[in-house]
């Protein structure tokens, strides 16, 4: 266990401001803006929790399967504790994040695409095979209980205390499942009638459909995590929504409210504007994991350059 290890707060990691914004038919939407976190991501949250317990005495080495942002938190605290760290990421990760693993030295590699497996599921294989190798130790953030603890104790009570406990409805991005199993878990023990409804690209399969490419590396998965499996119950439905919508919705928050978050926060938003032209006087929160300094690259892409979605691209939504 990393004995010298400062609380989350005293690292800045937590107590992230939320946003109140009016929608159609008298509803409010409050964003939870975790770019304001330590080191920008909502992940510094589930790298904190994933290293707190470590014992540094039998772990001589760590990996992840990443999209770029829990690999950046992770190496932070793991070199303060003196544990070398491999980061795996996928030929999907934006120029940005590339950019940024560079810059501050931490070592990683670029897991090509294994024929039948998405990018995620990849980059998972290649980190199972080296954890056993016998010389690296997998945190393995699909499956990995603190994952959820960080966001069971940390992110959602924050959410109810800062809404005052009145909430409708949670509308979470979904990729590895931590971060909408802990906050669901936390705020139906609260109140068994908010609503929890995951969102996740077009293409994703973690609640079903069909197997296709997506943009969106932090989020999506081919089938569900194992978090996911386990906490499936806290979940009421799920959105799906496309590439174009996403990055549509991402410029928009921009001109809009001023707002620079990244393209899962604006897939999440997409879910919510559908929803509020459908309700009426509803207490949204919606979780915006990051910023839109790691997704430039992306949003001046010219094949995204449209203005929506087509008529044969319509936002997809179930009930679980």
């Amino acid at each position: 266990m990393w004995t010298n290890m400062k609380t989350m707060y005293e690292y800045g990691i937590g107590n992230t401001p939320m946003m109140a914004v009016e929608l159609a038919n008298d509803n409010k939407l409050f964003i939870k803006q975790e770019k304001y976190n330590f080191l920008n991501s909502i992940k510094a949250r589930t790298a904190y929790y994933i290293v707190k317990d470590l014992n540094t005495e039998e772990v001589n080495g760590g990996d992840e399967s990443t999209s770029g942002n829990l690999g950046f938190a992770l190496r932070y605290f793991l070199d303060d504790m003196g544990v070398d760290f491999l980061c795996l990421v996928d030929e999907s990760i934006s120029k940005e994040k590339l950019e940024k693993l560079k810059k501050h030295h931490i070592d990683y590699r670029v897991v090509k695409r294994i024929e039948n497996l998405d990018y995620r599921s990849s980059r998972i294989k290649v980190a199972k095979e080296l954890q056993d190798s016998g010389k690296y130790f997998w945190s393995n953030q699909y499956d990995n209980r603190n994952c959820m603890l960080a966001h069971y104790e940390t992110t959602g009570p924050e959410i109810w205390e800062q809404c005052k406990g009145d909430i409708d409805i949670c509308f979470c991005p979904v990729g590895t499942g931590g971060t909408i199993t802990g906050i669901a878990k936390f705020l139906k023990e609260k109140n068994t009638n908010i609503e929890i409804i995951g969102i996740e690209p077009m293409g994703s399969t973690i609640f079903g459909g069909t197997d296709g490419e997506y943009i969106n590396a932090g989020t999506g998965l081919r089938g569900p995590s194992g978090l996911i499996e386990k906490y499936i119950d806290y979940i009421d439905g799920y959105y799906q929504i496309n590439d174009l919508e996403s990055v549509r919705c991402c410029k928009g928050l921009k001109k809009e409210y001023g707002l620079e978050l990244g393209i899962s926060s604006a897939m999440t938003y997409a879910a919510v504007l559908d929803y509020s032209h459908k309700e009426k006087n509803k207490s949204i929160v919606m979780i915006a994991p990051d910023g839109m300094d790691s997704y430039i690259s992306v949003l001046e892409d010219k094949k995204y350059a449209g203005d929506g979605l087509k008529d044969n691209e319509k936002l997809i939504f179930e009930q679980l």
